[in-house]
C-alpha cells in the first residue's frame, strides 16, 4: 500500500510564521510592541516570525488574542499548524544520513521540484545500485552504512508515487550520463530506469548536451522547491562537500528561476532527451 504524502514540520512552521507576521502587521503592531505587551523578549517574536522556532499552544493563544483574532475556525487552524510543526517526519529516523536541515523535510511537501544536476543522476531517479556506488565513491564504507544510505534515498523517492505525487522537472547534464558509476551493468540499468521514469506523468526529464556549450549554471547543481500553498514561498537548495544551504530571499529565488529557465531553453525537449539516452544504451551498453 502506498502511504499518503508526508507533512513537513518545517513547512508548517514557515506557514504559521507567515500567518502570524501578517496578523501582527494588520493589527498595526511592531514586533517590539507586541513582545513588550506580552512580557516577552523582542527576539522571541522575531524567531517565531522567521520560523526559527515553534510556538506552544498557550503562547499562540496569547498572540491571537493580542491580534484580536476572533474567528474560531481560523484560530483552530493555526493551533493545528502549531501542532503539526512539532511532529517528526520519517527522515528524522535518518539523521545520521541527512544531517541537520534535511532536504526531505521540505521536499516531501513540495508540489513541484525542479532540479539541475551537473555531476550525478538526480537522487530522486537513482537506482539502488547506482546510489550505492555514488555513496561509496572510492571510500571504504561498511556494507551496513551503504545500505542505510540507499534505504534513505529510496524513501525519498516515494514522493513521486501515490495519488498526488510531486511533479519533478529534472535537467541532467550529459556528463551525468557519461560518467561511469558502478560499472557498465549499473549504468545500463540506471539509464534504462531514466527512460522508464520519463514515461511517468509527473516526470519531465531533459538532457543538457555537451553541444549546448557554456550555460547559465556552470557553477553547479541546485534544486528549486515550489509549494501549493501561496504562503509557502519557493526554496532553493544547494550543497557542497561540507555544507547544505537553503535560500529563500526573493532576489536569490529570482536568480535561480532565471537560471533554470535558461537551462530549459538550452536542454533537449523531453522526447529527444529520451531518444538521446536510448541511443547511448544502443551505442555503449549493447
Amino acid at each position: 500500500m502506498r502511504r499518503p504524502r508526508a507533512q513537513s514540520p518545517s513547512v508548517r512552521r514557515r506557514r504559521l510564521a507567515a500567518e502570524l507576521r501578517k496578523l501582527r502587521e494588520e493589527s498595526g503592531l511592531t514586533g517590539a510592541t507586541a513582545a513588550k505587551t506580552l512580557g516577552w523578549q523582542h527576539s522571541k517574536i522575531t524567531r517565531i516570525e522567521r520560523a526559527d522556532q515553534g510556538i506552544n499552544q498557550a503562547d499562540l493563544s496569547k498572540l491571537l488574542d493580542l491580534y484580536k483574532v476572533s474567528d474560531e475556525r481560523y484560530r483552530e487552524g493555526l493551533m493545528q499548524l502549531a501542532k503539526e510543526a512539532k511532529q517528526r517526519g520519517w527522515w528524522s529516523d535518518y539523521r545520521d544520513v541527512f544531517g541537520p536541515g534535511a532536504l526531505p523535510d521540505f521536499e516531501t511537501e513540495a508540489s513541484i521540484i525542479r532540479t539541475f544536476e551537473a555531476q550525478v543522476i538526480t537522487g530522486l531517479l537513482q537506482t539502488p545500485d547506482y546510489a550505492a556506488a555514488i555513496f561509496r565513491g572510492g571510500a571504504a564504507h561498511p556494507a551496513s552504512v551503504v545500505e542505510r544510505h540507499v534505504q534513505a534515498r529510496l524513501e525519498r523517492q516515494r514522493i513521486l508515487e501515490g495519488v498526488h505525487p510531486a511533479k519533478l522537472y529534472a535537467i541532467l547534464d550529459e556528463g551525468t550520463l557519461r560518467r561511469m558509476v558502478g560499472g557498465p551493468g549499473v549504468m545500463r540499468e540506471q539509464l534504462q530506469h531514466l527512460v522508464n521514469s520519463a514515461t511517468r506523468h509527473n516526470v519531465d526529464l531533459r538532457v543538457l548536451p555537451f553541444s549546448a556549450g557554456a550555460h547559465s549554471a556552470m557553477l553547479g547543481s541546485f534544486i528549486l522547491l515550489d509549494f501549493e500553498d501561496p504562503l509557502d514561498q519557493t526554496l532553493a537548495f544547494t550543497e557542497s562537500v561540507t555544507t547544505s544551504l537553503f535560500l529563500e530571499e526573493p532576489h536569490q529565488i529570482e536568480r535561480h528561476n532565471d537560471v533554470y529557465g535558461h537551462l530549459q531553453g538550452s536542454a533537449l525537449l523531453p522526447g529527444p532527451s529520451v531518444e538521446f539516452i536510448e541511443q547511448m544504451l544502443r551505442d555503449d551498453y549493447t
